[in-house]
């Protein structure tokens, strides 16, 4: 047994060493390389101690090998990130375009984003198109989310903004949160025959919020307490947005933890009259749930509560550090929210 170990991964090595230092550079893992690639691994992990990748990233390649879209783009995204793989951007982009082109929404939406950011990609966006419709007709709401936007902008498709429009508020009306979200970035950023809308942007942004999606309810919470250049401050709504905030605190999104410390640390008002008082024990409580993120672990906000506080006031925000943990969608929206330094007391509108 200890021999055939022994030859099996001097064999293994010899064949596969030089490339497994390469794959980076080269792209051994790339589609056209892919299935020696595998075949290099079949010997390698022959036995399990000497294979470099996990079975559940063997099975990603073997699955991608047989066209599975998913898995071409979870195969993509693992080569991008380097966890599981030799990190390859070039190999990782090619799968996640291979993807796209057989109509994976996510690959599509995924590539449509990084040329938006301005990464030069080859693509053959008319044949995405065209693979994402038969779904999109059939009402599958991911491929409808992923070919509107491309009929609003014209690519890969005949441009029809009104047609793409509609797309999309398909998609939503079919319950699709995350499809309500894309109308309140298109409404609030304005696209080709879409111009931009605030009022409609948060209308959008508020019902994928209230079912339940926490990226919205953070930017509801942004958005309502602050006002960009060119809108009235006025119009900013500090209980709307500290409500929002609050929802997407108690689901454990760690960027509303680091704004509600702020908030809590500063305190705030607006012109509605709301205000919220400054309360060190709340902001170095969230500050605390927010710094468990190594990217919300801000030293400067930090600096701004716990040297201005008593041992008895960082023992309390310990206190309530331990005995939290995060809510579900369906406990929100039965809890009651009660904005602080009210009186009488104010609730935050229920969550329906």
């Amino acid at each position: 047994m200890i021999g055939k170990f022994v030859a099996v991964a001097a064999v293994a090595a010899s064949l596969l060493a030089p490339h497994a230092a390469m794959a980076a550079d080269d792209g051994d893992y790339a589609p056209a390389n892919i299935l020696k690639a595998n075949n290099r691994l079949g010997w390698f992990c022959m036995i399990s101690t000497t294979c470099p990748v996990s079975p559940h990233v063997r099975g990603v390649i073997s699955r991608a090998i047989a066209t599975d879209r998913s898995a071409q783009y979870l195969l993509g995204l693992t080569l991008l990130t380097g966890d599981g793989l030799p990190r390859d951007r070039d190999a990782g982009i090619l799968w996640v375009v291979k993807a796209a082109e057989q109509g994976e929404p996510s690959a599509a939406r995924d590539i449509a984003g990084r040329l938006r950011n301005g990464e030069r990609i080859a693509v053959d966006e008319t044949k995405a198109a065209a693979a994402l419709k038969p779904d999109a007709d059939a009402g599958e709401v991911e491929a409808m989310r992923a070919l509107g936007p491309m009929i609003i902008g014209g690519r890969g498709v005949k441009q029809d903004p009104a047609a793409g429009l509609a797309m999309i508020k398909r998609a939503a009306e079919k319950g699709s949160s995350d499809a309500e979200k894309d109308l309140s970035q298109l409404y609030l950023n304005g696209a080709p025959g879409v111009p931009a809308n605030r009022p409609e942007a948060l209308k959008w942004l508020g019902g994928s919020a209230r079912h339940g999606n926490v990226d919205a309810m953070l930017s509801l919470g942004y958005m309502s307490m602050n006002t960009p250049i060119g809108v009235p401050s006025s119009e900013a709504n500090l209980a709307e947005g500290f409500c929002w905030l609050m929802r997407a605190g108690l689901l454990d999104q760690p960027q509303a933890h680091e704004k509600l410390s702020m908030t809590f640390a500063r305190g705030e008002k607006d012109a509605r009259g709301t205000v919220i008082p400054i309360d060190l024990v709340q902001a170095d409580f969230w500050f605390r749930l927010a710094a468990r993120s190594p990217y919300h672990d801000n030293s400067q906000i930090r600096a701004m509560i716990e040297p201005k506080m008593t041992t008895a006031q960082m023992d309390e925000a310990k206190r309530l550090v331990e005995a939290w943990h995060p809510r579900t969608v369906q406990e929100l929206k039965s809890m009651t929210i009660t904005l602080p330094g009210t009186a009488p007391p104010r609730n935050c509108s229920p969550m329906i």
